[in-house]
């Protein structure tokens, strides 16, 4: 069965556009001119004036190939020179093309400031620099900078000017292997510089410029979050409350979104298409005296609808969850107006090529992924998968109705959570069962709340029982948590096996959504690959050997990997620290398949393991040496002879020089670790450099990988 592409326009101009998105930022490397970027315009002009033309002029079914050819190499060159665009603006706007001395800088604040634990965030556009000759330079990159906490970084509020003395820096690369690229996700979102602002290095300059529809949204955020707590709702429930009703997450206790992401449910949190759903089926409903014949009441209808979805995207801050449902609703919308029953699935296409043109980095943002991956899994598996299952029971079917959403959602966004989570919620299905009607009702009293916070006594009784309602979701997503194996981590999936997922996902859906079982062969043949390629990758990790010092800011951590096992040598303050384990090395080792089978020990400490052994300050590894040095080793002069290692490590705040560890040791080689502080650094480098001694200075270079 052939597709009928004319039912998907949407979808046959999105498959170009993604590959020129993906091309465009996948040569990053490619610098663009200005004049090249005038040469991509004017390449789009002529390919759309031969389109144009190739539809008015050649009539002939067989020579088709022409316009569909045309057709997908305008969209592909279109996003690719948007992706270009982007770049451009950012590599003219850098700070590097600045000739003088900066005496301050001028900014605006883009965003309402972020609370954090030790500092608020918040993005800044920069207006321009001040120099000596107090001379201004216009020039607008965007800068993520975080404030120290006081009451002058608080009292900051969206659309303010500062100004401030300190040079920005550009955001660094990870450090550490497989660690989360935060400078391509800033990058990708049009970021490049990063600040920290002590309280005395900037200026508040009582100027204020807003997006009056972002201020107005931004304004009506606060007084209902404010109205929230004015109405007794505090604690978890109210950063439960302030997420699921206002998308407003920055009160959310770590371990309480740790808790709804191992459940399965964490998109409950996040304002998406369930909530701009619900509410438009409230507000359907309470439009029911417009479900008339007559046309213009349908009109009118449809109308407040689409202005309701809209205000309630306007509450919740404009936030790119909530536009992406808004606007995919608003298409259903539209085409009820004007008699057009659009195919849904067209219709989320259209929306996420609307995103993609304002910003083609939507395509690499998980959230954006996932969402609409979940959607086309509801719409074409939904129904196959409920009819997989009928009982006589109405309450049964119900039941099994709502987990056929749940395991078509979970099915179509599985290889995306995978491959960029390496995890696998085990009771998705449970927690799903229970808190979506919960959460729906939630979201019900949560609106109805809002809307009469004005009536005494009636608003703090549905307060109330939202609050409770809250608590009930919370009880219930801790106890799904805390069963046995609710989570499954460390799955790894290389870029190859992710691409085969997902070409057999597709497949899948054809399968499904055009009975083409001609599909299921080359299913299994991918299948097979999959599975080889599985094979390969675990054969490679039996037979790894690596010594890994980890990239870490005033901690010391040493792995030994020895093929499906390593041990993990690191001092106490890291041991302390679950954030660092997991944001700098847990998918490294996920990667090489040791997650599971982990040893570790502490510095000091002297063990004799099957792969690697210590001796006081001497770990042996795979025939190799290494001595760890640090101030309270003890050292002696004068040796009879020099204990002979192939590496010498320095960690903590080692004063003694290079010379007397050489009247200890023979070593060749010289790592320097994180831990070591910025102010003994260059004594180190240039002693080294002086005795002829190779180095590697992992705050300089990152981690140091000997494999």
């Amino acid at each position: 069965m052939m597709i009928a592409w004319f039912k998907y326009p949407f979808i046959r101009i999105l498959l170009p556009f993604i590959i020129g998105v993906v091309v465009g930022f996948s040569t990053d490397n490619l610098y663009l001119s200005k004049n090249n970027v005038l040469l991509l315009l004017i390449i789009i002009t002529f390919l759309l004036t031969s389109l144009i033309l190739s539809s008015c002029f050649i009539k002939s079914y067989r020579y088709r190939w022409v316009f569909f050819t045309l057709f997908n190499i305008f969209f592909l060159v279109l996003s690719f020179t948007l992706v270009k665009i982007q770049d451009y603006k950012l590599k003219i706007n850098g700070l590097e093309n600045i000739d003088c001395v900066p005496k301050y800088y001028v900014a605006r604040l883009e965003e309402c400031p972020t609370i954090k634990d030790k500092s608020v965030k918040v993005n800044l556009e920069l207006l321009g620099i001040v120099g000596l000759n107090d001379n201004f330079i216009s020039i607008k990159p965007k800068i993520i900078s975080y404030f120290e906490k006081d009451e002058k970084s608080f009292s900051l509020k969206y659309g303010d000017y500062i100004a401030f003395l300190v040079n920005p820096k550009e955001i660094e690369k990870p450090p550490n292997p497989e660690q989360f690229d935060y400078k391509d996700y800033m990058y990708k979102k049009g970021v490049a510089y990063q600040v920290y602002l002590k309280s005395d290095e900037w200026l508040n300059l009582d100027y204020n410029r807003t997006n009056k529809i972002y201020e107005l949204s931004y304004r009506i955020r606060d007084f209902l979050l404010e109205t929230m707590q004015r109405l007794g709702i505090n604690g978890d429930e109210y950063a439960v409350a302030s997420a699921i009703l206002l998308g407003y997450d920055d009160s959310l206790p770590l371990d309480l979104r740790q808790q709804y992401v191992a459940a399965g449910a964490m998109h409950i949190l996040c304002v998406s298409g369930l909530h701009v759903g619900v509410v438009f089926m409230v507000f359907s409903y309470i439009l029911m005296f417009l479900n008339d014949r007559k046309r213009i009441q349908s009109v009118v209808k449809q109308l407040l609808l689409l202005l309701l979805v809209w205000f309630y995207a306007l509450l919740a801050g404009l936030a790119p969850s909530i536009l992406r449902s808004t606007i995919m609703i608003s298409f259903v919308i539209i085409g009820n107006i004007i008699n057009r029953k659009g195919v849904l699935l067209n219709s989320l296409a259209a929306s996420a090529f609307i995103l993609l043109c304002f910003k083609p980095s939507n395509l690499f943002d998980v959230g954006f992924l996932l969402s609409y991956l979940a959607v086309v899994g509801i719409v074409v598996l939904q129904k196959p998968i409920s009819k997989m299952f009928y009982s006589k029971y109405k309450i049964v079917n119900k039941i099994w109705e709502i987990t056929s959403v749940t395991i078509a959602a979970q099915i179509a966004t599985t290889p995306f959570s995978i491959y960029y989570f390496h995890q696998f919620p085990v009771y998705f299905w449970l927690s799903n069962l229970f808190m979506t009607p919960i959460s729906s009702v939630v979201i019900i009293g949560g609106m109805i709340m809002l809307l009469i916070f004005f009536l005494p006594f009636v608003n703090e009784l549905v307060a109330f029982c939202v609050s409770k309602m809250i608590s009930i979701m919370n009880y219930g997503i801790a106890w799904i948590e805390s069963l046995p194996h609710s989570i499954i981590k460390g799955i790894y999936i290389d870029d190859v096996q992710f691409v085969i997922l997902l070409i057999i996902l597709l497949m899948i859906l054809l399968v499904v959504d055009l009975r083409e079982k001609k599909l299921i062969i080359p299913v299994m043949i991918l299948v097979s690959f999959f599975l080889m390629i599985n094979v390969k990758n675990i054969m490679n990790n039996n037979k790894q050997k690596e010594m890994v010092i980890y990239s870490l800011n005033n901690m010391t951590a040493v792995d030994f990997i020895c093929g499906r096992e390593h041990l993990l040598l690191a001092d106490s303050i890291f041991f302390s620290d679950n954030s660092s384990f997991s944001y700098n090395i847990e998918n490294y080792l996920v990667k090489k398949g040791t997650f599971q089978n982990e040893k570790t020990r502490c510095l000091n400490e002297d063990f004799d393991d099957d792969f690697v052994k210590k001796r006081k300050s001497v770990v042996t590894f795979d025939k190799k040496v290494i001595a760890m040095c640090e101030k309270s080793n003890f050292y002696r002069d004068t040796l009879n002879y020099r204990i002979p290692v192939d590496y010498m490590l320095i960690y903590g705040r080692n004063r003694k020089s290079l010379k007397q560890l050489l009247k200890v040791y023979d070593f060749d080689y010289l790592i320097i670790d994180g831990s070591v502080p910025y102010y003994l650094l260059p004594e180190l480098i240039a002693e080294a450099d002086d005795l002829g001694i190779k180095y590697h200075s992992i705050k300089d270079n990152g981690a140091f990988i000997l494999k």
